[in-house]
């Protein structure tokens, strides 16, 4: 099976932001899934080969943003920039909208469609990728925004509501 295979499967973008011991990072991910509601998991999976993993490795904490439809370019920007080059905390917009964590010691954004707040919980490596699973510490939320959604490497927002789920 080819991994195009997986464009497929509709995601929502968010940011995965780590920081250790004085180097911090953005990067786009779109696998990411709650797994628990108590207590409460978020999982994220980051290929070992992303300066990502290390760091969250090492830190054991990190942070999920899930971006409005009207943050496309944050999206692009820390997907197609690698940290090992880059601080991308310092490039424009993200050094604009910088903020601190209330419970973690990494960096998160002052606007976003929801952000969580994770300590490590566990991670196993899944194939070529590594499953992170992180403890939600703390969450918030802005309903006024629809979420960034990624199909098919393409970027889209909400549809109509077509029904209920019972």
């Amino acid at each position: 099976m080819h991994y195009s295979h997986f464009r497929h499967i509709a995601h929502p973008v968010g940011l995965l932001s780590t920081a250790f011991e004085g180097k911090e990072n953005i990067a786009t991910m779109a696998w990411l899934s709650p797994v628990s509601f108590d207590p409460p998991l978020l999982m994220v999976a980051v290929s070992p080969k992303r300066y990502t993993h290390d760091l969250l490795l090492k830190s054991g904490e990190f942070a999920i943003i899930i971006l409005s439809e009207r943050q496309k370019e944050l999206s692009t920007l820390a997907g197609t920039k690698t940290g090992r080059k880059t601080n991308k905390w310092e490039l424009e917009p993200f050094r604009r909208l910088k903020r601190p964590a209330k419970t973690i010691r990494v960096p998160v954004l002052e606007e976003y469609r929801a952000l969580y707040e994770c300590k490590l919980h566990h991670h196993f490596p899944a194939g070529d990728h590594t499953m992170f699973v992180g403890e939600v510490l703390h969450m918030d939320v802005n309903y006024q925004v629809p979420p960034l959604i990624l199909f098919n490497r393409r970027y889209y927002t909400l549809g109509r509501e077509i029904d209920v789920y019972p």
